[in-house]
């Protein structure tokens, strides 16, 4: 990928000015280190009037100050790619030539060559690790720096004093060898620090663009993990043009086979042909270089209906027969054009604030969506799987899988409705098959009994005749159940109400980083009875 290209985005060129600012401070507080322990030794050993005073102290100082103005100048206002690569050149120039100018105050014989280049080390190590880079421009500001620096030492040990290079047991017939030798060393081991400097910055720059790969998905840029549904993870995403908050669902990476990717992408094609404003709107598809299915849909601020019970308990009537009444709106319209949800549960529907209006159902999370009309291949060689969660899985969803309709959803939207008013699933039950043999042969609690509220007899009657056993003896459908509901004597759940539930409760559920994990009856599950 190409500068232009790494760069290309605001986000990025203020990422590069930000880390290019990171590592002048940093260099900058290296020398300044170095600096202060040679002023520690003068106080230490003695000398310090005329360490203070030395040229290659005062150089040494003056070999910061590049690195201070990369610091100071990248740290405020906004520039160009080429404007911060050029900030970036020009200090670390004058700053290498400033230690190689100090190294040529060190006498040759106490190895000058090595004092210098291996400060220069930390500089180039400093900025590997630091500035986002090729391993070639790495490698090529290595050599311009490396040429003035193996110039300049080849030079300085001209002038070593032979005796006491040879006292300390180094061969010199004349400083001319010396000077040549030294010149080969300083290649060799600056020839290693460049290498591994860019070895480090090919790395650090594969990982930065790889998170940036994956971070980045066409015109959308992920920010933070908001959730796990069935088939895939959900994360809160910016559109790059248009800025939009979207929320984007990625199939689950270790999610690969056929079935999985079919259904997914069957996920996104038929939610989009949606429209009730019950629904969650998808805007947008598509699959990443990698491979990686995702999909885009409106973001939604609020609550599901698990947050708004874990907050408050058992929620009010009317607000019930308000969530119950849309919810099977939306599953209408779905149910119209051949689709059924088949995981209808509490943490699928979720109340939103959106227009400037609380308390708007969205029914989410169409993962395991059936088309009516069709049995595909991957339903043929499945043809005794049950798939949804089993606190909300109907009878015939467990002994028929192939035998569920539209009052499959209506049985979990009743469900639903109980666990609303009670605050407690219809049946619970330690393991998974416990929970669908109550669903299978018991009786429901009758809802006055299992609610600490007080429950209109006709609400009670609709949600119990959504759970009933036979799909015949349930609702015909989702308007018939928004109907019925219509016609009970409840007060309306208003605006002021939803407003007061929300300055009350509000705060709880914004708290909570992460949903509590559930117990495994609580999860979406996929079991083919064939294989057991």
């Amino acid at each position: 990928m190409s500068k232009s290209t790494y760069f290309s985005s605001p986000e990025a060129r203020a990422f590069l000015q930000r880390r290019v600012s990171a590592f002048g401070l940093i260099a900058a507080i290296l020398g300044g280190t170095a600096l202060l322990f040679r002023v520690l030794m003068g106080v230490l050993f003695g000398g310090l009037e005329e360490l203070i005073t030395d040229p290659g102290f005062l150089v040494h100082a003056a070999a910061i100050v590049p690195m201070l103005g990369i610091w100071l100048i990248c740290r405020r206002g906004q520039y160009s790619v080429n404007a911060i690569h050029g900030i970036e050149n020009t200090g670390i120039f004058l700053t290498s030539v400033g230690y190689i100018a100090m190294g040529l105050d060190i006498r040759p014989e106490v190895g000058a060559d090595t004092i210098t280049a291996f400060i220069l080390s930390l500089v180039m190590f400093a900025r590997s690790v630091f500035v986002p880079s090729s391993a070639r421009r790495t490698t090529v500001l290595g050599i311009l720096i490396g040429i003035p620096l193996v110039a300049a030492m080849h030079h300085h040990y001209l002038s070593v004093d032979l005796e006491i290079w040879r006292s300390f047991g180094y061969p010199g017939e004349t400083a001319e060898r010396v000077a040549a030798s030294q010149a080969v060393i300083t290649v060799m081991w600056w020839t290693m620090t460049v290498g591994l400097a860019a070895l480090a910055s090919r790395v650090i720059h594969r990982l930065r663009k790889e998170v940036s790969d994956i971070q980045s998905l066409g015109q959308y840029t992920l920010e933070r993990k908001l959730g796990e549904g069935a088939m895939g993870v959900v994360y809160v995403a910016n559109h790059g043009m248009l800025k939009r908050p979207t929320a984007i669902k990625l199939l689950r990476p270790e999610i690969s086979d056929a079935e999985a990717l079919d259904r997914f992408r069957r996920e996104v094609q038929l939610t989009a042909k949606l429209t009730h404003p019950n629904t969650v709107t998808i805007f947008d598809y598509g699959r990443t270089p990698d491979g990686v299915f995702y999909y885009a849909m409106e973001l939604l601020e609020g609550a599901t209906l698990t947050e708004a019970v874990k907050a408050s308990g058992p929620q009010p009537v009317e607000r019930v027969v308000r969530i119950l009444r849309d919810a099977a709106l939306a599953l209408n319209e779905a149910h119209d054009v051949g689709l059924i949800h088949r995981d209808i549960k509490p943490s699928n529907i979720m109340l939103a604030h959106q227009g400037g209006v609380p308390d708007v159902t969205k029914v989410l999370d169409f993962g395991l969506v059936k088309n009516l009309g069709q049995i595909d291949d991957l339903e043929k060689t499945n043809t005794m799987s049950i798939k949804g969660t089993p606190h909300y899985l109907s009878p015939e969803a467990i002994n028929d899988p192939q035998g569920i309709d539209s009052r499959t959803d209506l049985y979990a939207l009743g469900a639903v409705g109980y666990y609303l008013l009670a605050g407690r699933h219809v049946f619970d039950g330690k393991t998974i098959m416990e929970v669908c043999l109550h669903h299978m042969h018991t009786k429901p609690m009758p809802l006055r009994e299992a609610s600490p509220l007080e429950i209109p007899e006709g609400l009670e009657a609709i949600i119990m005749s959504c759970l009933e056993k036979s799909q015949s003896d349930r609702p015909a459908s989702g308007q018939e159940l928004a109907d019925a509901l219509d016609r009970l004597n409840v007060a309306r759940w208003t605006r002021t109400d939803a407003e007061s539930w929300w300055d009350a409760f509000g705060s709880e559920i914004r708290k909570r980083e992460a949903p509590p994990l559930a117990s495994p009856t609580e999860h979406t599950v996929a079991i083919d009875l064939d294989e057991r």
